[in-house]
């Protein structure tokens, strides 16, 4: 069994960026969000996307439905969605 677990963006800007984060990192939802956060920086800064940049860094992520046992004891290939209520200026 892996220890890694799929997060999928539901998100009108972001919408369907997927990372995988191994639970061994983590120990709670928060650290779950920082860590989706900045991977999907990573490839922004990477790629000199600086719209985008700014957009994310305004954006507050979380997961409708689930804890983070919810999380650490979820299947395998079970995705967990992360998404946002972010108004875009």
């Amino acid at each position: 069994m892996s220890e890694k677990r799929k997060f999928v963006a539901s998100s009108e800007l972001f919408s369907n960026f997927e990372c995988e984060i191994s639970l061994f990192t983590v120990s709670s939802i928060e650290d779950i969000m920082k860590q989706f956060k900045q991977s999907m920086m990573d490839i922004f800064v990477n790629h000199n996307f600086l719209s985008l940049q700014k957009k994310l860094e305004g954006t507050e992520f979380h997961i409708h439905g689930k804890t983070i046992e919810d999380i650490l004891t979820s299947e395998t290939d079970e995705i967990s969605f992360v998404c946002d209520h972010r108004e875009y200026v």
